[in-house]
């Protein structure tokens, strides 16, 4: 992950209509883990070691939402909350404080100032999303939905050439989607088997949505589907394989 800083910026990334997040943190291996964590959950972040970098970043362009460290060098992460909720330009965006500070009251007095949620350190990467999804989605996931490529069998194994083989894109505990041209139809209802490394893990899975190519180049042609029977194992092993994906070779 490489660190911006406004002098560096070029262009307004409003231009390009992208959300981002802008997190604050003076600890620099607290905000590297921090910042790599988001960006493999597929955010779009800016980093800022003070309150003053993340205020700066605000003036180029909105944020979609601050995660902030409170205690930070100079001005504090409540005082950089206080000036967010007190702007009429930037109160709506949301404040999420992500810190070590175990005090109740800290916590009840940053709800008080209108945080979105207030998550203490270490904090597991699933609680990190959830937090973000519901301060910025209109429709939030409760899922990690983890951008991935993993061999996946659709049919049944034990007749051989009746499963055919394609590739996952995007893994949750609670679904997948399938990169493919040969999409089944909405409702239908299929077994599968993903092909993670170190398990085969065997699913029962329905249809939700199927994409075309001729939906648009910004979208793989294949299908959404959601896990109908599996083992709660399995789900264990998938939760577990997603989390240890996010976090490797990050320091807790």
């Amino acid at each position: 992950m490489t660190t911006r800083t406004p002098a560096k910026m070029q262009k307004n990334p409003l231009s390009e209509k992208k959300q981002y997040l802008v997190v604050v943190d003076g600890n620099p291996a607290e905000l590297f883990s921090t910042g790599m964590i988001l960006q493999r959950l597929d955010y779009t972040i800016f980093t800022a070691g003070t309150a003053e970098d993340g205020l700066r970043f605000m003036e180029i362009a909105r944020p979609s939402a601050i995660i902030t460290e409170l205690l930070l060098p100079r001005k504090s992460g409540m005082d950089l909350l206080n000036r967010v909720k007190q702007e009429p330009r930037t109160k709506d965006i949301p404040v999420i404080i992500h810190t070590h500070m175990k005090d109740p009251k800290v916590e009840e007095l940053c709800l008080i100032a209108g945080c979105a949620s207030f998550l203490r350190k270490p904090v597991d990467p699933n609680t990190l999303y959830r937090s973000v999804q519901y301060a910025i989605e209109a429709t939030p996931r409760h899922y990690i939905r983890f951008k991935t490529c993993l061999p996946v069998l659709i049919g049944n194994e034990a007749k051989g050439s009746a499963a055919s083989s394609e590739c996952v894109t995007a893994l949750s505990e609670n679904g997948i989607y399938i990169r493919t041209n040969q999409s089944r139809p909405v409702n239908s209802m299929l077994p599968i088997t993903i092909l993670i490394p170190g398990r085969r893990v065997k699913a029962r899975a329905t249809v939700l949505y199927c994409i075309t190519g001729a939906s648009g180049p910004l979208k793989e042609p294949g299908m959404g589907m959601k896990f109908v029977e599996i083992s709660d194992e399995d789900r264990e092993f998938i939760r577990k394989f997603i989390k240890d994906e996010i976090t490797r070779d990050l320091v807790s």
